[in-house]
């Protein structure tokens, strides 16, 4: 920072307490800076999510989401130690970790976590709490990246073939990392093949893409695992390598793994775009129904990589080759390929439709009704004003919410405080601006998508119709995905590794909040945390002119001689 500001001292021995305090102070301003805007938003939402660091100890992630300047913003917030992942253990630390920095959570409309019970729990989960105590307009929603991942795995658990056929990726990951001699074997054959030198991926069910990954690396270099096995085989007897080398060659498996290859791009693709940040709730349905559409054509259709495939092996009086290794093959393999490729696309299509229902929400399905252009202008009116009425009864009514607290000095004592919430909006002026904005949408916006028509709602409308852009808000506030904190639990693994493992929860939350928030640092301004860092503290400031040189230790005083 003092390079690219063009200052030069000479003195930078600084303590760790002195470097300690500096990051303390750029990460005060910047959390400071953000509740200030979260503040100011009328409305919010959250994203939670728990993992455990490099020494198992359990975090809690925090990420929020609020409006500025007309626009959605996602961030990391914070990143807390908690003791154990049960409900209550969570509720009690969000409620801590908000009230601490002084943010409402009256204000709070949309809550995304991962699908654990602890989260997403009918009773007593984290959401119906949050919901019953502090947040009575909050609707939460199961992260659709994780969905899409839950899909995914539901469909080779559907299939003993695929079951089998992940088994032996697996197996193949193991044979290969259990030896740098057949690691470097098959770099080696890669290069004499010319083929991409990748190396054996594990196929993850936790990590999103995992399997994807692992049946790249194998079709990118099929005849080189090919050739390695083949060549470990010969060179010593193996059962593992005898047993894989005698699977992978089958001319089916190989249209297999093409074909995976291909599915697994697609969903790739999908989980990708809903990896977004700023992903909004009208996005959803339209990848989901693109991807659902690509993955249809693909029972009657061969994808880029199967053709690949299907082009690098020769078939020829009964014989199927491939970069020189003879393929197992019989006459019935495609037809016993075709029927495998149709199941498993009808198995992945009904579990992406099963965990995707259109209808998961009648919240959602009401603001499609109310906020979606193409949705206004296709069903009846009368269906419309119905779901402008349950929008004005949810957010337009004054709420309860209780807690269960101790009486201080009597022990085992509880009350139950009863808080009132104000509405959000007034829901009849809500349903007398209703018509107005349902013109303008059926008019001149109807063609805008949901996003740029909450915008103009919020920009230019909000004098004239403000319920309306109170509701314009909590829809581009809903979150979907709790993608954020999944990127926070990345920024704790780079930070806290095995080399750094005394590394104090305060201390990686200080070093988080900079990575994350932290703007690059040619664009960053120091002044407010260099004003912040002087006032907390009295310094001794003469160390920051840049003449300054080291005293060096006193002189002894001489002893005072005995007389």
């Amino acid at each position: 920072m003092q390079r690219k500001n063009g200052i030069a001292i000479s003195y930078q021995n600084l303590s760790w307490d002195t470097t300690t305090d500096i990051q303390q102070c750029i990460s005060h301003i910047l959390t400071t800076n953000l509740v200030t805007e979260i503040k100011s938003s009328p409305v919010f939402a959250f994203m939670l999510d728990e993992s455990t660091d490099v020494t198992v100890e359990n975090h809690l992630s925090i990420c929020v989401r609020y409006m500025k300047s007309e626009v959605p913003i996602t961030s990391f917030l914070c990143n807390v130690p908690i003791a154990n992942g049960c409900a209550h253990t969570i509720v009690n630390t969000v409620y801590s970790e908000f009230e601490k920095v002084g943010i409402d959570l009256s204000k709070c409309t949309s809550l995304a976590t991962d699908g654990a019970s602890a989260m997403i729990g009918r009773h007593t989960g984290v959401g119906k709490q949050i919901q019953a105590k502090y947040s009575p307009f909050c609707v939460q929603t199961h992260c659709a990246a994780h969905r899409l991942n839950l899909a995914l795995v539901d469909s080779i658990k559907n299939s003993d073939y695929m079951v089998k056929f992940k088994d032996m990726f697996s197996a193949l990951y193991t044979f290969m990392h259990a030896s740098c001699i057949r690691t470097s074997t098959l770099k080696s054959i890669q290069k004499i093949l010319e083929e991409p030198e990748l190396s054996i991926k594990q196929p993850h069910t936790v990590r999103w893409l995992g399997l994807r990954n692992a049946v790249q690396a194998v079709f990118s270099s099929y005849s080189a695992v090919l050739s390695t096995l083949s060549h470990l085989l010969a060179e010593k007897e193996h059962a593992a390598a005898k047993g894989l080398y005698k699977y992978f060659r089958s001319y089916k498996v190989a249209l297999i793994i093409a074909f995976m290859f291909d599915a697994h791009t697609e969903l790739a693709v999908l989980s990708c775009m809903l990896q977004k940040a700023n992903i909004m709730l009208s996005e959803l349905q339209p990848l989901l129904d693109g991807s659902i559409a690509k993955l249809k054509e693909m029972e009657s259709t061969d994808g880029e990589g199967l053709k690949e495939m299907k082009g690098r092996i020769q078939v020829a009086d009964g014989v199927a080759t491939c970069g020189g290794e003879e393929l197992i093959y019989s006459d019935t393999m495609d037809s016993e390929f075709d029927k495998l490729r149709k199941d498993y696309l009808n198995y992945l299509l009904r579990n992406i439709r099963a965990r995707f229902k259109k209808d998961d929400s009648d919240i959602f399905s009401n603001f499609s009704k109310v906020l979606e252009p193409v949705s206004v202008n296709s069903v009846e009116d009368l269906e419309s004003d119905e779901a402008i009425a349950k929008l004005g009864e949810l957010y337009g009514k004054e709420r309860n919410v209780s807690v269960i607290e101790d009486v201080v000095g009597q022990e085992g004592e509880q009350v139950q405080i009863f808080t009132k919430v104000k509405p959000l909006l007034d829901a009849e002026k809500l349903k007398e601006e209703w018509p107005r904005l349902r013109g303008m949408i059926k008019g001149a916006y109807s063609k805008l998508n949901t996003d740029a028509l909450c915008k103009r709602i919020i920009l230019i409308h909000n004098d004239i119709i403000p319920n309306c852009a109170i509701l314009a808000n909590i829809a581009l506030c809903m979150v979907i995905t709790s993608v954020e904190c999944e990127r926070s639990f990345s920024t704790q693994n780079r930070l806290k590794t095995r080399f750094r493992a005394s590394l104090k929860a305060e201390k990686l939350e200080v070093l988080m909040k900079i990575s994350m928030l932290g703007p690059d640092i040619d664009s960053f301004d120091a002044s407010p945390a260099v004003r912040y860092w002087r006032k907390i503290k009295l310094r001794r400031e003469g160390r920051l002119c840049s003449g300054y040189k080291p005293t060096g230790p006193r002189p002894k005083k001489p002893k005072k001689s005995k007389s």
